[in-house]
């Protein structure tokens, strides 16, 4: 039986709400404060919240995300509001604070139920907005694709952007050489931007200025400059990602090796001896564990949904364990 908790300030509106969803054999648990609520959820751990948007002693929003900020929460418990506001800031912030799902009111009473149906199951179910990293709502676009490295760009110009390379700048390193440099600092500081552009436009910058070229011609030599740029930072990054892939295989290598033979060790004399009977229980449990879970088999596992994991990591565990402990002596041994 899915467990609910239904938050709402009015008390009719929470008991008839409450009502509804009992005889849909839901367990539900009533809250009319936001404090109550909070504490409750993260006592019991429901399936679903269902929250009213709108309170006079606080705010639905700062509830969920005070909720959905709790990791054993965050996996377990899903949050739905019913609000009379939909608009894109609302769902924008409702995402943001972990929410579910945003119905608008008035419910409707059919679909709040199927919905509320998913969550308890543990469904897909589309989020209020979608808030992505990379979505192109900072400063500037980011969008990271297997074998594009055009997304460092922006970072790089911003770097060496107005303002990086000034007067003060460029005393700074003309103070770090040993001999006098006698070339004004506005010179080196367009000698330092050409540079740079070089580095990371590549030969674009020449090819754009050479008016002798046709519109075709210069096309197709910016794309060629391109090609030849992005190449550059690609082997630039695959480098770094190979020294540390090197390193993790390295580290995980050490994890990996197969784990010795159990060995109960103290600090005064080495080994402690273990009674075979002990041994011998720990093993026949551990094999009957092993055994349940085959029996249980892929239908089962289906119907767990998000736990059929977490089953599934259990049965391996068990079987680690098997492998490590050591057959019991005899007990003529």
């Amino acid at each position: 039986m899915a467990s609910i908790i239904v938050a709402d300030e009015q008390e009719g509106r929470r008991n008839l709400l409450a009502g509804t969803l009992e005889r849909e054999e839901y367990s539900v648990t009533r809250a009319g404060t936001l404090r109550q609520c909070e504490a409750t959820a993260l006592a019991t751990m429901p399936d679903v919240v269902l929250l009213d948007g709108e309170w006079k002693t606080g705010d639905a929003i700062d509830a969920a995300s005070r909720l959905s900020s709790d990791p054993e929460f965050n996996l377990k418990c899903r949050i739905v509001i019913l609000s009379s506001s939909v608009g894109e800031e609302y769902l924008v912030s409702a995402a943001k604070a972990g929410v579910s799902e945003v119905l608008p009111k008035p419910v409707d009473m059919s679909k709040l139920l199927a919905q509320l149906d998913k969550h308890a199951k543990k469904m897909f179910v589309e989020p209020p907005a979608d808030i992505r990293t990379g979505s192109g709502t900072g400063f500037f676009e980011v969008s990271v694709t297997p074998g594009d490295p055009s997304w460092s760009l922006p970072i790089l110009q911003e770097l060496l952007g107005e303002g990086a390379i000034d007067d003060e700048f460029i005393t700074g390193l003309v103070s770090r050489f040993d001999e006098d440099i006698h070339v004004e600092n506005d010179v080196l500081e367009r000698l330092l931007r050409l540079a740079f552009d070089e580095l990371i436009l590549g030969a674009e910058v020449n090819i754009e200025m050479d008016e002798e070229l046709s519109d075709e011609e210069r096309k197709i030599a910016i794309d060629s400059a391109k090609s030849e740029r992005r190449s550059r930072l690609i082997d630039a990054m695959e480098s770094q990602a190979e020294a540390i892939e090197e390193e993790l295989d390295e580290q995980l290598e050490r994890l990996l090796d197969p784990p010795e033979k159990v060995a109960i060790l103290t600090e005064f004399n080495g080994m402690v001896p273990v009674d075979p009977n002990a041994l011998q229980m720990t093993r026949l449990s551990l094999e009957i564990i092993r055994d349940l879970f085959w029996d249980m088999g892929i239908p089962v596992r289906e119907k767990l949904g998000m736990y059929s994991t977490q089953l599934e990591d259990a049965q391996q565990m068990v079987l680690d364990c098997l492998d490590a402990l050591p057959e019991a002596p005899d007990e003529e041994e």
